[in-house]
């Protein structure tokens, strides 16, 4: 695990630090920016691609009429132009206890915290502005949420991330609530969780499953995009340990009593309710126009990253990340 002077170089893998260079992050839908940037603007704007005409009107600037349109047409016409604006990114990161599973490169924190750091990297490259919430240890951490730009503003990401350890429960249906009224129009927000078992002190997983989902539509209600990256290790996905006799579990969060029994009547029992919690996590997302990409942590990273980036861009792309 990176320590807390990390650097974001420190915090991405190789492959995904060379990908950025190749693949830009690009949203299909226009965006709505301060600034000039790289990303179409749902706007029109100065630019070099045409857009359309409109009508002339007083206090408009003549130098934007289309004297070619104004001879054909017989009267004064503006040419309107493409606009390209800056693109707010907002990641938000699971940092509860229940993210510590694994070894290495297949540990689901590091690999949850990877692709954020990586998609940091490519937007702030870019010009675009990165705000970064996280939620863990029983609380919110929302000191970088305001979304800002360059160098300064990816190495204090870097160093938030470094010395964030996955620990406690992380109140993740809080998130949509305490980041919708500092996001700008149109921005992409992204979050890393595995979303499993999302009880807390106060409600149960079921009743935090559906406050997270309203709170990630009420977003996109709001015409942000939103992606969920969900984030699972081999041994969540295939419970491996049928042939071992008497299992016990522990909840590092110490919010579930310890759970025993028959390894064989286990698995058969946790795949078949896993089965189902994926599922409607994923038709929840996709009702409501909300972005799904599993992550396997135990695999490369990187076409997990280029799925991601080729969604996003509108372009067909391969879910499973492979080994």
């Amino acid at each position: 695990m990176a320590a807390a002077g990390s650097t974001i170089g420190e915090l991405v893998p190789a492959d995904l630090d060379a990908l950025l260079r190749t693949h830009p992050l690009v949203l299909r839908r226009p965006v709505l920016g301060r600034r000039h940037g790289r990303h179409p603007s749902a706007r029109a704007g100065v630019g070099l691609d045409f857009r359309d005409h409109r009508p002339y009107t007083p206090g408009d600037d003549p130098r934007q009429l289309d004297w070619r349109a104004v001879a054909r047409r017989d009267r004064l016409v503006l040419r309107q132009t493409e606009a390209e604006d800056e693109l707010t990114l907002v990641l938000a990161l699971d940092a509860g206890a229940n993210m510590d599973y694994g070894e290495g490169s297949s540990h689901k924190y590091r690999a949850a915290r990877a692709l954020l750091a990586a998609l940091a990297w490519a937007a702030i490259r870019q010009g675009d502005r990165v705000g970064l919430a996280i939620a863990g240890d029983g609380g919110l951490d929302v000191s970088l949420l305001r979304p800002g730009a360059g160098p300064d503003r990816l190495d204090a990401i870097a160093r938030v991330l470094g010395r964030t350890a996955p620990r406690g429960r992380a109140p993740l249906q809080r998130l949509p609530d305490a980041i919708a009224p500092r996001l700008p129009p149109r921005s992409l927000v992204v979050l890393a969780t595995d979303w499993l078992d999302l009880a807390d002190d106060h409600a149960d997983a079921e009743a935090n499953d559906q406050a997270l989902l309203q709170g990630l539509a009420q977003l996109r209600a709001r015409r942000h995009d939103v992606v969920v990256l969900q984030v699972l290790h081999r041994d969540e996905r295939e419970f491996p340990w049928h042939d071992q006799g008497v299992l016990r579990f522990v909840d590092p969060r110490q919010l579930r009593s310890d759970v025993e029994g028959a390894a064989t009547a286990m698995r058969t029992a946790y795949l078949a309710r896993l089965g189902e919690h994926l599922g409607a996590v994923a038709r929840g997302c996709e009702h409501h126009g909300v972005l799904h990409q599993p992550v396997h942590s135990e695999a490369a990273l990187a076409p997990a990253f280029v799925s991601l980036l080729a969604r996003l861009g509108g372009q067909a792309a391969p879910l499973e990340a492979r080994p």
